[in-house]
């Protein structure tokens, strides 16, 4: 990935706008945390972009992108540590025939995959919830943006730690080859 690419990349983005909000080894200023407060408080998406913050980051996207910005913004608000593999790795399955392991049920992770966009940044946010605020950053970010059958279909294979499927290039981060 060139760093044009990285530049464009949903993804660096919001990681980008995350950290900002979440220095790295040292701990939050009090705006800050009064900045990622109000955006765990907002009910919607138009409440998220009524905050200087939510704001900041859904106006780094065209405007065909910014709806999905904002979801993001505010299911990132809750997000406390950057970290761990693909989300629904982290609390899915330890195996295919260990149901006990995940820490999200499958009847909820089946519900999660039927999301639409109008429930989306409430069930993304009961996501976080569940993988106690450690998440992949980069890897929930890609997953809110493109939000479709592909993205699902991954999750199925990482919820319940099928490794027969390789995740896709724009997954790991890389270039396709």
């Amino acid at each position: 990935m060139t760093d044009s690419d990285k530049k464009n990349d949903p993804a660096d983005i919001a990681f980008g706008w995350w950290r900002g909000l979440n220095p790295e080894n040292r701990p939050r200023t009090g705006p800050q945390r009064a900045a990622m407060a109000r955006l765990r408080r907002a009910r919607d998406t138009l409440e998220v972009i009524r905050e200087p913050e939510g704001l900041a980051l859904v106006a780094r996207f065209p405007v065909w992108r910014r709806e999905r910005a904002a979801v993001l913004a505010g299911v990132l608000a809750f997000v406390r540590e950057d970290g761990g593999g693909p989300i629904a790795r982290v609390v899915g399955r330890i195996s295919l025939d260990d149901a006990e392991s995940a820490s999200m049920s499958e009847p909820r992770f089946r519900r999660l995959l039927q999301t639409e966009d109008a429930e989306l940044m409430d069930t993304m946010r009961r996501l976080v919830r569940f993988a106690k605020g450690r998440c992949n950053v980069r890897d929930l970010s890609r997953s809110v943006f493109d939000w479709d059958d592909r993205v699902k279909k991954q999750w199925i294979y990482d919820y319940y730690n099928v490794g027969g499927a390789a995740p896709s290039a724009e997954r790991r981060g890389d270039s396709a080859p």
